[in-house]
């Protein structure tokens, strides 16, 4: 069985702002995900899953304003 480290309030401000940097908190995240006994292993994982279903949301959302805008601009050419 492993022994986890609990994290400090300091742990957890350091780990909030390196979320917050653009391109380090990607690579943290899976610095941390893949690392067994990284105490944050679980909250990478779920943060890394919860950013690429955002993404996939927001690249859907962007295809359908373009398909809309498409459909109109040719409706209205007509």
């Amino acid at each position: 069985m492993q022994s986890e480290k609990n994290m400090t309030l300091k742990d957890w401000i350091v780990t909030m702002i390196l979320l917050v940097i653009p391109i380090v908190n990607i690579v943290m995240l899976i610095i941390w995900a893949v690392d067994k006994e990284e105490p944050r292993n679980l909250f990478a994982k779920a943060y890394l899953i919860v950013m690429i279903g955002g993404i996939a949301l927001v690249f859907i959302f962007y295809i359908i304003i373009f398909i809309v805008i498409m459909v109109f601009s040719v409706s209205l050419s007509y």
